[in-house]
């Protein structure tokens, strides 16, 4: 029995001394910083195994009491596994000032991701390949509004500023003022054939689940109202096709479907707007950064990838010198020169809050609104 243990371990450990020898170091990494001013971070030990408050109705009320009891309708589902939650589909929400020029995404075609296919792409002034841009204008021109449970998500228009009745109706510009959101997701509408986890109302599309690869190119110019400061964050699909700012399974710890903050400047008391951190929540409880931070880019354009990696149960936040935007495909050593490159390491094990900024508040209904707003 002993033989056979070790004799498993010692195959383990060959099969991912393989793995690593196999990798390809990336040659468009920016110099490794790995505190204090950080060039790339990458989460460890990320999946749950537990439970968060899937949303199935919103039971609004009536005009004026808008009381219903309850309002917020929610059942638990159950998680575990590697990248737990964060494998379920997300979607990448912005908030200005920010400038966007170029998004791509990557996903492994196979069970085995030994390929990753660029599945979605955007470049500035042109039509995306399977990329929607929404926000939350619902009962405009396109999703729906009520009183009382207020706006579900819409398509953007192409300054994102409103809402538009179909889907990238209008070619958008790049250009995210300091007063406004937008989120991607994929062109794949919920739908009885195709359909949605978790509740959703209104315009509703898919996000992207299992693995997936972002790659941004941006800026994040001063803002002109020092309240308003950009940010960059991945959430869980259902929280915006429920309400982003309202009904959903948004949270810290038991009952949070999961988050991360890619890059957020804060505008809180204590918080240098030039610097950008980085959380993650789940159903773990959350850390973060901590006082580490990535720079805020405000005087020209920058390039960011964010590897969520179910093989590896890790997420990875990296600058990059450049990218092609124009590569359909790379291979999973490509990758895993990536996650096996120099970085701050969190490892996300329990709920140890130990590396959040002790100057963020978290509320399970406001969340980013809330905290650059008010």
């Amino acid at each position: 029995m002993h033989l056979a243990l070790a004799f498993f371990s010692l195959a383990a450990v060959l099969a991912e001394a393989r793995r690593c020898a196999a990798q390809q170091k990336p040659n468009n990494l920016v110099t490794a910083s790995t505190s204090g001013a950080l060039s790339a971070l990458k989460y460890t030990n990320v999946g749950a195994t537990g439970s968060y408050n899937e949303v199935t109705d919103i039971i609004p009320g009536t005009f004026p009491t808008c009381s219903a009891n309850p309002f917020c309708v929610t059942k638990p589902k159950q998680i575990s596994g590697k990248l737990a939650p964060f494998d379920d589909e997300l979607t990448v929400a912005f908030r200005g000032p920010l400038n966007l020029y170029n998004i791509a995404v990557y996903q492994p075609t196979n069970a085995s991701s030994a390929t990753w296919k660029q599945v979605s792409s955007w470049t500035a002034g042109n039509k995306p390949d399977n990329l929607v841009f929404m926000n939350n204008m619902g009962g405009q021109e396109s999703g729906e509004w009520s009183i009382c449970a207020g706006s579900s998500q819409s398509y953007a228009s192409g300054d994102w500023t409103a809402s538009v009745s179909s889907a990238n109706a209008q070619i958008a510009n790049g250009a995210l003022d300091e007063t406004h959101e937008v989120n991607i997701m994929s062109s794949t509408p919920c739908s009885s054939s195709a359909q949605c986890t978790g509740f959703s109302r209104g315009t509703a599309n898919h996000g992207w689940s299992g693995s997936k690869f972002f790659v941004f190119t941006f800026d994040m110019p001063p803002s002109s109202d020092p309240s308003k400061v950009p940010a960059i964050w991945a959430l869980n699909a259902q929280i915006v096709r429920a309400a982003q700012y309202g009904c959903n399974c948004r949270g810290v710890g038991p009952g949070g479907c999961g988050e991360v903050d890619l890059l957020e400047t804060l505008a809180a008391d204590g918080a240098n707007p030039d610097q950008a951190i980085s959380e993650i929540y789940s159903p773990k409880g959350a850390t973060g950064s901590g006082r580490s931070f990535f720079a805020r880019p405000k005087n020209g354009k920058v390039t960011y990838g964010a590897i969520f990696d179910v093989q590896t149960d890790s997420i990875a936040i990296q600058q990059y010198t450049d990218w092609d935007y124009g590569t359909q495909q790379i291979t999973r050593s490509v990758v895993d020169g990536y996650l096996n490159a120099p970085a701050m390491k969190v490892s996300f094990e329990g709920s140890s809050n130990s590396k959040r900024a002790n100057y963020k508040p978290r509320s399970v209904m406001g969340a980013h609104k809330r905290r650059r707003w008010h």
